[in-house]
């Protein structure tokens, strides 16, 4: 072939290589055009576009498997009597999407997962309980919950009430994203209840109190850019030493019918505590970690819904955390172990038990929901981190959530009455050698 018809047909494929690369542009460009003027949020992102980790599919002991997008339960729905109307809801719960009903609780775990080991998959404990009032609970704040906290269909400054079981690190440990919501967020007070101890310091107003004080650079570093009225505490600490057989409970909350009582259980040192909300003859009972007890089961028995801690066997524990077994045997003994559970599940009989703070695992769950059966037979779910639960006079659901995982929080419920003003610079000035040499542009 010679020189003029190679060249001929060298430009005639760069012709073509051009037509097919500008047609790939130009498709892209319209992709985006018209992604850009269908999505719902300027995150360009919505739930529909969430996708569960596994296929769909269930262990050898017939559960769904882990991160399946099903909650880990043989029990999604539980109704009171035959012909029950159940509320048509969707598969998932994607919030923002569905109204609570006057008389309904939905409850979302947030975290289930333990401290150790700390799994992408597994937010440490925290859990949202949302009223058809429109009022919003938080209990426990471990650290990895506050994204999704805000992705679910709620504005900041409605997250505002946190009620603390007790000041491990892994129930307390994302109170400073959720405290750092100010100004563009929450302009009041974050509100924190949690138990005294055995001294002030060891109680959760010392607690508060560091947590302020370890915050001073970053709230003065503020205070001249956006209102930080947000960024104070209001600090309601629960007086452990109050409790003996003849007051077994104390009631710490009472507000829009919202009774909320506090009771101690039994976990490492003085001051931990479980909690019992009750409303509208709706009521549910959290107890993150503890040794279970007669006393605590007087507590709980009745509830709709009854979240408690539960934890592998020691071997297992060692096993997923490279421990000696010695080790692992003392953890394990402050916690709550399936068997324990399921027997403590027996002697409180709520419509549903609930068990969080478990290191998932297809086997794992299996053995869990073995040595629970031993002595509980009644409906149980294994949560995962958003599992939700709808709960009702007449029927209790449970789903899993699909996130936006780009969220752009909603807009606030008001906004009147509150103090959005700034305040001078703070006296830590930048040296002028320094700001001297700062690049600036026109913008």
């Amino acid at each position: 072939m010679n020189n003029s018809k190679i060249n001929k047909l060298q430009f005639i494929t760069s012709l073509l290589l051009c037509s097919v690369l500008l047609g790939c542009e130009n498709e892209v460009s319209k992709k985006e055009t018209v992604e850009t003027n269908e999505t719902k949020s300027v995150s360009q992102f919505d739930t529909s576009d969430y996708r569960f980790p596994r296929e769909e599919g269930t262990t050898k002991g017939g559960y769904p498997v882990t991160l399946s997008g099903k909650p880990i339960t043989k029990t999604p729905l539980i109704i009171n009597s035959e012909g029950t109307k159940v509320k048509d809801y969707p598969e998932y719960y994607a919030p923002g999407d569905e109204t609570l009903a006057g008389n309904e609780m939905r409850i979302t775990i947030m975290g289930s997962g333990t401290p150790a080991p700390i799994r992408a998959a597994q937010a440490t404990s925290c859990v949202l309980v949302q009223l058809g009032n429109g009022n919003n609970f938080i209990f426990d704040i471990g650290s990895g919950t506050v994204g999704s906290l805000f992705s679910m269909g709620v504005h900041p400054s409605e997250l505002d009430k946190v009620f603390i079981t007790h000041l491990h690190l892994d129930h307390v440990g994302g109170i400073f994203p959720l405290f750092d919501a100010m100004g563009w967020a929450r302009n009041t007070p974050l509100k924190v209840w949690g138990p005294s101890s055995h001294t002030p310091e060891l109680g959760t107003a010392a607690f508060i109190d560091n947590i302020y004080g370890a915050t001073e650079w970053h709230r003065q570093s503020k205070q001249d850019v956006v209102p930080i009225q947000g960024a104070s505490f209001d600090t309601k600490e629960i007086n452990v030493s109050l409790f003996n057989e003849d007051n077994a409970q104390q009631l710490v909350y009472d507000n829009d019918g919202v009774r909320i009582f506090a009771f101690p259980v039994i976990h490492s040192i003085e001051g931990a505590i479980g909690f019992r909300l009750e409303w509208k003859g709706l009521s549910m009972v959290y107890v993150s970690d503890s040794e279970v007890s007669t006393f605590e089961a007087e507590q709980s028995k009745g509830v709709d819904v009854l979240i408690h801690e539960v934890v592998p066997s020691a071997e297992e524990f060692a096993i997923g955390n490279n421990m000696p077994i010695e080790v692992a045997k003392r953890v394990i003994g402050h916690h709550t172990t399936a068997k324990k559970l399921g027997y403590f599940l027996d002697l409180t009989k709520p419509r549903l038990g609930v068990g969080t703070h478990f290191q998932l695992g297809d086997q794992t769950n299996d053995n869990l929901f073995l040595d629970l059966r031993k002595a509980y037979d009644g409906p149980f779910l294994l949560a995962q981190d958003l599992s939700t639960i709808n709960i009702t006079p007449d029927y209790i659901l449970m789903r899993q959530t699909k996130l936006n995982l780009l969220a752009d929080p909603p807009p606030p419920k008001s906004l009147e009455g509150l103090e959005l003003t700034t305040k001078e610079h703070s006296e830590a000035v930048i040296p002028e050698w320094l700001t001297n040499t700062m690049i600036r542009l026109e913008e």
